[in-house]
């Protein structure tokens, strides 16, 4: 509430200075972050980081200009900053060329929306950590602490979302073997952590069985929800992006014009249902609670703001200025985790890959690599850990025509972003059991 009045009362001020022909936008990142980090097991690192950045958007004469300021909340010092920053740009703004996706700002109504999350203080977190990874050698990352978003603008518009997300993203160690785990939730629940606990040290355990070297080739694979969510998340970068694609960024061209297909048991799209994100973009406009990308393996709708839509006269779906995915649901399937094994049969459980890029964006083909935990499995049983593989393969055949199934299970992965300041983000995805996965190395 103390940040919301704080922004309410510098909004109205610095608005008051505006002339008629000028309209001004607020967004706002503010967050309060805890950093726990932890070596062998034990605290390492304990930090704490209040920072809050509010970006000033300038529009007039078909022009706009962005600046951004950090905030110190004394109001008479940040008003005094934020108007020399105005002050630059009515000198600047004439001097640049109309923007093509200029747009004029609006009233998207009001919101004002703030999740509080059931957890364990940060007092708690690291004697529970240390309690139930004691007989391991563990590395990780705690982090928690609320994160602010705010879009207002001077004509009329202000909304407001605050969540106290967490997440803690750690690995354990046996000598050079390590397996990778993850634990974030709406609510802390100290039995769903260990139980998460228990099924990594269990991984690491199957990793001092023999290893088996895998020549190049194509596998039978079972895909983990953190590996699915690795190919996911750089699906989601760019690659539906409305104005991407018509700069000539196509991984998923002929996907569009229906050349080839993903399965019909792929669906995917933006869920803001999950509550991670604001359903508000940086400008403030309201998204629909879901928005369908890709419905029984075609594409029904790329990204699209309001600035691309404005450019190539198109109508926007609200997404955000960068037209990146916020909050990715890919729907689940039939298949029980717990018989994810039998099923596979023979082939490569992966638990995690890493390095996931693109080595032929036009046939929407990625590589990377295999990563913590990846075993050989023969007759429903794991045999022993592999080798480090590489993979390449096409979007088309991993959701594609290989896609046998997607697990009735899914897991939500929090952004795990903290370079320069939190990111708030979120991917919900299920398990996947895929035919003929291809590695080259």
């Amino acid at each position: 509430m103390i940040m919301q009045k704080y922004l309410k009362d510098f909004s109205e001020k610095l608005f008051q200075d505006l002339k008629s022909d000028e309209q001004l936008g607020l967004i706002l990142h503010s967050e309060e972050s805890t950093f726990i980090r932890f070596n062998k097991s034990l605290v390492r690192q304990n930090s704490t980081v209040n920072q809050h950045e509010i970006t000033l958007q300038f529009h007039k004469d078909q022009r706009f200009s962005k600046m951004r300021l950090n905030l110190s909340l004394d109001l008479n010092n940040d008003l005094q900053n934020a108007r020399t920053l105005l002050t630059d740009a009515r000198i600047q703004l004439p001097q640049i060329d109309p923007h093509p996706q200029f747009f004029k700002l609006t009233n998207n109504g009001q919101s004002e929306i703030t999740k509080k999350i059931e957890r364990l203080s940060d007092e708690e977190i690291p004697q529970l950590i240390n309690q139930v990874f004691s007989d391991r050698d563990l590395a990780g990352l705690w982090c928690s602490g609320p994160m602010r978003r705010a879009s207002v603008n001077s004509e009329g518009q202000f909304h407001f979302f605050e969540s106290d997300n967490f997440f803690f993203d750690y690995s354990i160690y046996n000598g050079p073997l390590a397996a990778k785990g993850y634990y974030a939730s709406e609510k802390f629940n100290e039995k769903d952590f260990t139980t998460q606990a228990q099924d990594t040290k269990n991984k690491l355990s199957l990793l001092s069985r023999p290893q088996q070297k895998i020549a190049r080739g194509q596998y039978k694979v079972y895909l983990e929800p953190m590996a699915v969510a690795e190919i996911v998340e750089s699906l989601a970068y760019g690659s539906l992006s409305q104005g991407a694609f018509n700069s000539g960024y196509a991984p998923l061209k002929k996907l569009k014009n229906k050349e080839l297909l993903f399965s019909e048991k792929f669906d995917l799209y933006e869920d803001f249902n999950l509550g991670y994100v604001p359903l508000f973009n940086s400008a403030g406009e309201i998204s629909e609670p879901k928005v369908e990308l890709i419905k029984k393996g075609q594409l029904e709708s790329l990204l699209i703001s309001t600035e691309t839509a404005q450019e190539y006269n198109l109508k926007s779906n609200q997404a955000d200025a960068s037209e990146q995915a916020r909050s990715l649901t890919l729907a689940s399937g039939s298949l029980k985790q717990a018989d994810s094994l039998k099923k596979l049969g023979q082939g490569l459980y992966l638990s995690n890959l890493h390095y996931i890029n693109y080595s032929d964006i036009q046939t929407a083909r990625m590589t990377g690599m295999t990563r913590f935990a990846c075993f050989w499995v023969e007759n429903g049983e794991i045999q022993g850990p592999i080798q480090d593989l590489r993979f390449d393969e096409s979007l088309y055949n991993i959701f594609g025509s290989n896609l046998v199934d997607l697990t009735e299970e899914s897991s939500v992965y929090l952004s795990t972003s903290t370079y320069l300041k939190r990111s708030l983000g979120a991917l919900k995805v299920p398990g996947a059991l895929i035919n003929n996965f291809n590695f080259t190395l």
